[in-house]
């Protein structure tokens, strides 16, 4: 079943042709969400460390993100234009979830979409061989983790997406949110030493920060919400890291 629920994982979260399993496999363990995370960054990092050797720095960057957004199918991003226009919106809760899954893109999904990808590029633009293997895998990991503590903290939609499945799976599971902080936490010391106490301190911050906002603006943690916190926890990452490893 855990091969199930990574198989479904890869398959919900990634353009990958591995099929795909019931929502409730995957809401199951998600949990696990970090190591779809870390085969993620490890490619994305593979593709960067091996242009490094023929292109510019900054280009390798933006397309270490390009593969990022690409492998993802720009699937989180998507996450992050609908919860911006959602929260630029008038009204209650209710209205704000209706501007979040109508079709239309804002002004606000714009501008948020471009600021993100924009220092998240330029963030990876500033590492180079080894050091970018190693924080695009970080970065990756801490992305997904973002997600399963999101969900764990959030409080369920009242209709039955993604998002509700998920929550409802990390529901008072603390032994499970433990687990993914574990791991997480075993892949960043690992590849970054001491220095990932800080990345884990960004991502706390940004995760109590976007599910406090969603909890009492939306009354609830969607997929778009989770989706919005990978793109921007991936960004808080890399900035951190910056400014601790260069």
């Amino acid at each position: 079943m855990v091969i199930k629920g990574l198989k479904g994982m890869f398959g919900f979260f990634t353009i990958m042709p591995v099929g795909m399993e019931s929502i409730e496999v995957i809401s199951k363990y998600f949990f696990l969400c970090s190591l779809v995370g870390l085969v993620l960054g490890a490619f994305a990092g593979a593709v960067g460390f091996a242009l490094g050797f023929i292109l510019p720095a900054i280009i390798v960057g933006f397309l270490v993100l390009v593969t990022l957004q690409l492998l993802t199918g720009f699937h989180h991003l998507d996450g992050l234009l609908d919860l911006s226009d959602a929260a630029m919106a008038r009204g209650d809760s209710k209205r704000r979830l209706e501007v979040m899954h109508d079709m239309y893109t804002g002004a606000a999904a714009m501008a948020s979409g471009v600021i993100v990808l924009a220092l998240t590029g330029l963030a990876f633009g500033n590492f180079s061989g080894l050091d970018l293997l190693k924080v695009a895998v970080v970065a990756e990991v801490v992305a997904k983790e973002s997600m399963v503590l999101t969900a764990y903290l959030g409080k369920k939609p009242e209709y039955q997406g993604m998002g509700y499945f998920v929550v409802a799976a990390m529901e008072n599971k603390h032994a499970k949110a433990f687990a993914s902080v574990v791991l997480c936490s075993v892949v960043g010391f690992i590849l970054l030493d001491i220095s990932f106490a800080w990345v884990l301190a960004g991502m706390a911050v940004a995760v109590a920060v976007m599910t406090s906002y969603s909890n009492k603006t939306l009354n609830c943690v969607t997929g778009d919400v989770m989706g919005a916190t990978n793109e921007i926890n991936r960004m808080i990452s890399l900035i951190v890291m910056l400014a601790f490893m260069i």
